[in-house]
């Protein structure tokens, strides 16, 4: 985790706002990077909710980090000691750092003011922190625990329960009897992180797990490897674990919709850590067992479509465990039904592929890159994503010009010039005030203090929000300005999932769009991806590529479609599904060149927006937690892209004439 920002913007007090914002974003941040099960759980919460339960475990987490490593980098920035002095001390200073921020309601380190902002929004009594802290510091004497009720009562009193309780605002529950529930889910969570990280734990110098009980079954940790003692006494702390899951499960209903999806989710996935553990025959020293992201979701879609949690049973009887590789996380392959879009088309073997250079012929891509080329953007270029605009202004460089973007206090997108007409600063990261953009430099309120008769003008730029992506128009050589974007067709936003994956390459725009009018490469360059891939030259124009292709579920299935491509503009490839599973739905890839017009080493930036969407009703569960989805898709859009771009700037070497034949 990088260090924690202090202030941005140094030399200048922030406001309170921006404190507040670039707080929730380093809680948020830190959830994101250390809790991933809370963080997929949150995705149900509405923004506010998130918010308190990304502050709540970031102090937990500081704190946690400040005992257990407390020279990490990304402790830097707190406003307490440093590495210099010991763990108890740096502890001490947290906490009151912490607590004296809790009394003004404020801090200038903007993770705790964002922190306190919540535990004041939450009214979360101080007998919570009190009891969070006496634990922390049992840390720094204890490294061992006698009984189970000692490590209950003593230790995980402070560091599991409290946080139960404090998560209870955030959840709203229609009834008092929550609480018990609350408290044994947290118990529940620490206890499995305490079965999954023996291992951790051990490299530490600790153990959270009860000696007598240990004794009692002759199983000794510190051996680090799995006996048949090791196997009981495991099994006996597992269904310790899962009975704490079931006195927790009751509370799930007395939550409102979304927090009981949060808390369902989050108490699925925590308990199938302990299969997981099971089946690796309980193996917890030379691997930390995790629930991999596709079973997050599985678990999380089966929470959704019953209403309830699940609780997975024994995978094994420890006196019939054996070591065994760990089984399958699906247990079998799907199986092919009529009524699904997946079918049996297994990936041919690398010696029966065809090959498609004879297809690939030079003259016809370079003759649709032509055509493809001639349709004028209009002086438009995509700049990123909706989403990326928020309280601070954001730079990007467009044909060697930086172009500032910002939001007004009303949501209008504007932009201008990236280059303050005053001293040439680059209006990144600044402060909007109603309509204006507020230099860092010097405070210069822009548009309105800088009137086109001053010393230099500062000039604005025509802006569009698609939902999407956002987009500018430059004056460009060539190209003829048009009132807006020439988009093409989309699904409804309100009915799909939209992802988008951005990177940059040494290469010219057109070398980008080049690399999708070769459909050919896909089964040869990404052959983890498609497979079984033909161009229709029947269906085909100089103007449409039509293919049929198998999107790659596994070596053995995969969902066969028929699409699209088509250049709507010079800088912009768009694939339409037009058959099969997912029809209608579109991969629009747009290149924005970074550097100026005839630039030795051309760099572009690669846009590319997924907008998926089908009419059936597991889709229409599916776009429920879309969150948890869209992660996967701009991961396979990354690995796609690595190979692509990689193509793209061959070709521009070649087309350049810097490597030949």
């Amino acid at each position: 985790m990088p260090p924690l920002p202090a202030s941005p913007r140094p030399g200048r007090p922030l406001s309170a706002e921006t404190r507040l914002d670039v707080g929730r974003r380093v809680c948020h941040d830190i959830t994101y990077a250390n809790g991933t099960t809370y963080y997929w759980g949150t995705l149900f919460l509405d923004r506010e909710q998130r918010e308190d339960v990304y502050a709540v475990y970031a102090l937990c987490r500081l704190a946690d980090d400040i005992v257990d490593e407390p020279g990490a980098a990304h402790l830097a920035g707190l406003g307490v000691p440093g590495a210099e002095v010991g763990p108890e001390d740096r502890l001490d200073a947290f906490e009151a750092r912490f607590r004296e921020a809790w009394e003004r309601g404020e801090d200038d380190v903007p993770v705790f003011h964002a922190i306190v902002t919540s535990v004041r929004r939450m009214q979360l009594p101080q007998d919570c922190f009190d009891r969070f802290f006496h634990a922390m510091r049992l840390d720094l004497t204890r490294t061992s625990w006698a009984t189970w009720p000692e490590l209950r009562d003593d230790y995980m009193e402070g560091s599991a329960a409290v946080v139960g309780e404090m998560m209870l605002p955030v959840l709203r529950p229609h009834s008092p009897g929550a609480l018990g529930p609350a408290r044994a889910l947290g118990l529940a969570f620490q206890l499995t992180n305490f079965l999954r990280d023996v291992g951790e734990d051990l490299d530490r110098g600790r153990v959270y797990l009860p000696a007598d009980e240990l004794a009692a079954h002759g199983a000794d940790p510190w051996v680090r490897r799995v006996t048949p003692e090791w196997r009981r006494f495991l099994a006996a702390q597992i269904d310790r674990n899962r009975e704490l899951y079931r006195q927790a499960e009751p509370g799930v209903a007395m939550l409102p919709p979304a927090s009981a999806r949060c808390v369902g989710a989050a108490l699925s996935m925590y308990a199938d850590i302990l299969t997981r553990i099971e089946k690796a025959d309980y193996d917890v020293f030379t691997q930390r067992r995790r629930v991999s992201p596709a079973g997050k979701v599985a678990l999380t879609a089966r929470t959704l479509l019953t209403g309830r949690p699940h609780l997975s049973g024994p995978a094994t009887s420890p006196s019939s465990a054996t070591s065994t590789p760990d089984a399958p996380v699906d247990g079998a392959a799907p199986v092919h039904r009529d009524r699904i879009p997946i079918k049996r088309v297994p990936q041919p073997p690398a010696e029966e592929l065809r090959s498609t250079w004879r297809q690939a012929a030079i003259p016809r891509i370079e003759k649709a890159l032509a055509r493809a080329l001639d349709r004028d953007p209009g002086g438009w270029y995509v700049v990123g994503c909706s989403g990326d605009v928020g309280a601070e202004s954001i730079v990007r460089t467009i044909a060697g010009r930086e172009i500032a973007l910002w939001r007004t206090e009303d949501g209008e997108l504007r932009a201008s010039s990236g280059v303050c007409p005053h001293m040439g600063a680059r209006l990144d990261r600044c402060e909007v005030d109603g309509r204006d953009l507020m230099c860092r430099w010097h405070g210069l309120r822009l548009p309105s203090e800088w009137p086109p008769a001053a010393s230099g003008r500062w000039p604005t730029f025509p802006v569009h929000d698609d939902g999407v992506l956002l987009w500018v128009q430059l004056p460009t050589e060539g190209e003829t300005p048009c009132e807006a974007p020439r988009l093409p067709v989309r699904p409804a936003l309100d009915t799909a999932i939209s992802a988008v994956h951005v990177a940059a390459a040494q290469c010219a725009p057109e070398d980008v769009v080049a690399n999708r009018l070769d459909p050919w490469h896909g089964a040869w360059l990404h052959p983890y991806a498609f497979s079984h891939l033909v161009v229709d030259d029947d269906a085909s124009t100089p103007d449409r590529l039509v293919t049929d292709v198998a999107f790659r579920l596994t070596p053995t299935w995969g969902v066969p479609v028929r699409a699209e491509f088509t250049c709507p503009d010079a800088r912009t490839i768009v694939m339409h599904i037009t058959e099969g599973e997912g029809r209608g739905s579109v991969v629009e890839t747009h290149a924005t060149p970074l550097t100026a017009p005839g630039a030795d080493r051309p760099v572009s930036v690669m846009t590319e927006a997924t907008i998926a969407s089908s009419d059936r009703m597991g889709f229409r569960v599916a776009r429920a937690f879309s969150p948890l989805i869209t992660p996967f898709v701009r991961r396979t859009q990354a690995q796609l892209w690595v190979d692509d771009l990689e193509y793209a700037e061959r070709r521009r070497l070649v087309r350049r004439g810097v490597v030949t034949p």
